[in-house]
């Protein structure tokens, strides 16, 4: 359980530095650096948890975005792809999930 969380926890400082280095509006960064340091790593866990198999770390950082609130044309930006390939994972990643699951995304 410990690991998870650290695993977590180090997924959240790389997509923190991620963000700090993108050539995202400088108020837009401030905010979503604010939204992710709230996060709250135990809430993340629970949710990968209920994962039917284990989370690919590109995997937990689209979740964390999606977690986040962040705009699709942002996590788009973040990540180098086009917004259509966002959604593509946010449907992939939402079928590694028990059907009644509660999705941030």
């Amino acid at each position: 359980m410990q690991g998870q969380c650290v695993y977590i926890e180090t997924q959240i400082e790389y997509l923190r530095i991620q963000i700090e280095s993108s050539s995202m509006p400088a108020g837009l960064k401030t905010d979503l650096l604010q939204r992710l340091r709230l996060l709250v790593p135990s809430r993340v866990e629970a949710l990968t948890r209920q994962a039917h198999k284990p989370l690919s770390s590109t995997g937990l950082r689209y979740i964390l975005c999606f977690y986040i609130t962040m705009d699709v044309r942002a996590i788009a930006s973040l990540f180098n792809v086009d917004t259509g390939t966002v959604y593509s994972v946010r449907y992939r990643l939402r079928k590694q999930f028990p059907s009644g699951a509660v999705l941030p995304f």
